[in-house]
């Protein structure tokens, strides 16, 4: 487990480095925290870029939970930035996003409506008939900055392929 709390910020620096070569998933609780009230700039970049560098599968379910988490909410937007610009399927959580997308604040509703926009994976199609149906309710409750989202996310989603049943 890494250690962040170091008094040599060149240490961290290298440990953060091995880490990226030989890091783990079971790490990302203990650099989320540090990232909640980052000391030094230097180490708060060199562990973002260390999370937008996973390409583990396992990390979806750790950074979803860390994006639904209020103990997070700091670090929330860049959570969600991370899913749409890494390689790894978030399409098992379209309805978060679309909540997102919904109830967000502005920048929170932008990075939702990315992750949807760059999703990539077949949806299913019970999830894909729930979420547009959400976005379908949600569009005249809106303010006028966030429905042409909502009409876009809506036509993403229902162009976007089906997951064969089981």
């Amino acid at each position: 487990m890494i250690d962040l709390n170091l008094k040599d910020n060149k240490l961290v620096l290298e440990n953060i480095e091995k880490l990226r070569t030989k890091g783990s998933i079971n790490d990302l609780p203990a650099i989320l925290d540090y990232l909640i009230s980052p000391v030094h700039i230097e180490i708060e970049k060199a562990l973002y870029a260390f999370i937008f560098d996973i390409k583990d599968p396992k990390a979806v379910e750790p950074i979803i939970a860390a994006i639904q988490n209020p103990k997070y909410q700091t670090i929330q937007k860049k959570l969600i930035e991370f899913c749409w610009q890494s390689s790894l399927k978030f399409a098992d959580h379209l309805g978060l996003f679309v909540d997102l997308l919904i109830k967000g604040d502005f920048e929170i509703a932008f990075e939702a409506f990315t992750v949807i926009e760059n999703m990539e994976e077949n949806l299913d199609p019970k999830s894909k008939e729930n979420e547009m149906r959400k976005l379908k309710n949600a569009i005249s409750t809106v303010g006028e900055d966030r429905k042409g989202w909502l009409h876009e996310a809506f036509h993403m989603i229902e162009q976007a392929e089906e997951k064969a049943p089981n």
